[in-house]
């Protein structure tokens, strides 16, 4: 159960309880907490800046799909699970794309928000239900989970990709040198080629703060694999300094 991989019981692993930092971000500031620009900030937000906030998930799911046609000529899934869902902003473009749309996320406050206004075809909840889907999308959000938590919510991502499915996942894998002491670092790239960082620091940090984790990409490579998504594509992504991979791929076994 999503529960248990999101909750306490995993929690135990890890120096840091995110899920108490996203529901706080999710009382406080949830589209800005999706999107850190200044005018997403609760005191500033309008109608057109809400309605610029949903322009971009629809922009952005253009892109994916843009991608993976261009690499899957028959790409046209017919549901999609939105993981780490926020307030729905991928989900609601995802739910016009497909007519079937699931988002996830461990705060109340993110759900509650995405449940306003939203159309029939997308739905929202905590646990990951217990169906398949043909599209996976995951975007900038793994980077916020602490890894030992992330490769079991993995694995049970990809449980639920139908044959013939496809991902869009996004991860953190390094950092350069000059973000080596921003907390929940594990990778840092260097003169010295790599180093492991600073995870201890995360219990210093006050509650609501959004850490940054970096993931190795072997074990994500395995996980996919193990799941039959064995054709894979990946691109650089940055976002200042703190580099990832963006991962399109589909599921052939």
């Amino acid at each position: 159960m999503l529960k248990t991989l999101f909750g306490r019981t995993a929690a135990k692993a890890t120096p840091r309880d995110t899920d108490a930092d996203w529901e706080e971000i999710g009382r406080t500031n949830p589209y800005y907490g999706v999107l850190t620009d200044p005018r997403f900030k609760s005191d500033r937000l309008t109608d057109e800046v809400l309605a610029d906030f949903f322009r971009s998930g629809e922009y952005a799911v253009e892109h994916e799909v843009s991608r993976l046609k261009g690499r899957y000529p028959d790409f046209e899934p017919k549901s999609a699970l939105d993981f780490g869902c926020g307030v729905g902003r991928l989900t609601r473009a995802l739910a016009a794309r497909t007519g079937d749309a699931f988002g996830v996320d461990i705060s109340e406050s993110m759900l509650a928000e995405a449940r306003r206004n939203v159309p029939t075809s997308a739905a929202f909840g905590r646990e990951l239900p217990d169906r398949a889907f043909d599209w996976i999308v995951s975007l900038i959000v793994f980077q916020h989970i602490p890894p030992e938590r992330g490769y079991p919510l993995l694995k049970a991502l990809l449980a639920r990709l139908a044959p013939g499915g496809f991902v869009t996942l996004q991860f953190a894998l390094y950092r350069d040198a000059r973000h080596a002491s921003v907390p929940g670092g594990r990778i840092v790239m260097g003169d010295d080629f790599t180093t492991v960082s600073n995870v201890g620091a995360l219990r210093d940090l006050s509650k609501g703060e959004m850490v940054m984790f970096d993931y190795d990409l072997t074990v994500i490579a395995a996980i996919l694999f193990a799941a039959g998504v064995t054709d894979i594509d990946l691109s650089h992504t940055d976002h200042g300094g703190f580099h990832g991979a963006s991962i399109h791929g589909r599921r052939f076994i």
